[in-house]
């Protein structure tokens, strides 16, 4: 089964992304009457926006689950403490008692 989620932030952000390129070539284009200019450029602002409140809806609606948190395990009995044994002196050979 398809990603719907992925599917539909795919969806909108290449619209949003025409637009935006449409807003950028209207406010280079030097030959456009400039009230027409304006009017094309809130319209596209506007639909700017709405598809920016679509991407925080589907951020809202798909939701990714909560990890489930594993109970903690129960602690362990520590074990019990070892008694340090002194290091065995040994003789070498030549001397006459351990150091």
């Amino acid at each position: 089964m398809a990603n719907l989620k992925l599917d539909l932030l795919n969806k909108i952000n290449n619209k949003k992304y025409f637009q935006e390129m449409e807003l950028v070539r209207l406010a280079q284009d030097p030959n456009m009457n400039y009230e027409i200019k304006i009017d094309s450029m809130t319209e596209i602002l506007a639909n700017i926006a709405i598809l920016n409140a679509q991407l925080g809806g589907v951020e809202n609606y798909f939701q990714e689950p909560a990890p489930v948190q594993q109970p903690a395990p129960a602690p362990q009995e520590a074990p019990a403490p070892q008694v340090q044994q002194a290091p065995a002196t040994q003789v070498h050979q030549g001397q006459t008692h351990g150091e």
